[in-house]
């Protein structure tokens, strides 16, 4: 593996921010500030972090679990927890991306670049387990939100509901927002 160069390492700090912020446990907790209002703060200390561990690891690969635990320690800040296998995964691919780098190979940033548009498309819900009634006017979206819009202006259909043709001993009970009256 070659050296890392000023070039290598400009491109392995865009990559690290990026495979960062299309990670949905992170990006889920900065959007929805699980880790208080200097959320953004805290994740651009792990993409700090992350780039200080991979440019001064002897060797990276080896030192796989250390990146994970750097991981594990930056969703902590955020107050957040993966169990979903993610933190490996993103572990793996900072790893191919600064093996990547070091060999001068900068497609894997062309690519997270060029991807980058196209992960606005779709809608994601998040929560972070606190689903509970906030007094707090400022944290009412705090719990849950759509993190790419595009695709928010899709109306919801509405379920038909067959009124009941005989007495089968089931009773139809209508919504607390109708509070008893029919339409």
């Amino acid at each position: 593996m070659s050296e890392l160069t000023a070039e290598g390492r400009a491109v392995l700090i865009e990559g690290v921010g990026l495979i960062l912020w299309r990670w949905t446990a992170m990006r889920a907790a900065v959007e929805n500030g699980w880790g208080g209002r200097d959320s953004q703060a805290k994740a651009d200390g792990t993409v700090s972090t992350v780039f200080k561990f991979l440019i001064q690891s002897q060797d990276p690969a080896k030192d796989i679990e250390t990146l994970g635990d750097i991981l594990d320690k930056g969703l902590d800040e955020l107050n957040t927890t993966a169990e979903d296998g993610s933190v490996d995964e993103v572990a793996n691919t900072l790893i191919d991306l600064y093996e990547d780098c070091c060999n001068h190979n900068y497609e894997m940033l062309e690519e997270l670049r060029a991807t980058r548009s196209q992960a606005t498309a779709s809608v994601v819900k998040v929560s972070n387990g606190n689903d509970e009634e906030s007094d707090d006017e400022d944290e009412d979206n705090d719990q849950t939100t759509d993190m790419m819009v595009e695709a928010s202006n899709q109306k919801p259909e509405v379920m038909p509901v067959d009124e009941p043709a005989a007495d089968d001993g089931w009773t139809v009970v209508s919504s607390r927002k109708n509070k008893g009256k029919r339409n």
